[in-house]
């Protein structure tokens, strides 16, 4: 089993759900399905999963995972919100670089770079990515394909800038 997300197809951002949390307490419980559409009521209503026990292995989920996540649920109620792996929430016809990833095991994209962070240079980004323990994928991939993952990311974080800031 891969990372479980809620992605809102509105906004492209998507968020972690929690793993196998969110797989034995949402998934399991058939309050959520792979790709399908949310409820955000009922996720939120989702008692045992809000309600882990209090211990040294739930703590990753009370203060890193449900935080964000019940931010961005509450943000993005009125949008349509899918559940899934995320082949299940970016439609394959989409660009990934068009979407950003928020809250746990973030693995930030061009958009996260320019509209969170607020990076204006491509230095800035090298020195960001630098510091990371796990740099992501389109970043580490430097070689593979005409252009690259790396060099696509470039382009992207360019056209954001541009549409930005105009540069």
């Amino acid at each position: 089993m891969n990372n479980l997300y809620f992605a809102c197809r509105d906004c492209k951002i998507c968020i972690d759900a929690g793993y196998r949390w969110a797989y034995w307490q949402l998934e399991e419980a058939n309050i959520v399905g792979r790709g399908e559409e949310v409820s955000v009521e009922a996720v939120l209503a989702a008692e045992r999963y809000w309600n882990p026990p209090q211990d040294e292995e739930s703590r990753w989920l009370y203060e890193e995972v449900f935080p964000p996540l019940q931010e961005f649920l509450h943000h993005h109620k009125s949008h349509q919100i899918v559940f899934g792996e995320k082949e299940h929430c970016v439609p394959a016809d989409d660009d990934f670089f068009d979407w950003m990833q928020l809250g746990y095991l973030l693995m930030p994209t061009p958009r996260y770079l320019v509209e969170v962070l607020g990076l204006k240079s491509w230095d800035q980004v090298s020195e960001y990515m630098a510091k990371q323990k796990t740099p992501p994928a389109w970043w580490e991939v430097t070689w593979q394909g005409d252009p690259s993952p790396h060099e696509k990311g470039k382009q992207k974080f360019e056209e954001l800038l541009k549409g930005k800031y105009g540069r």
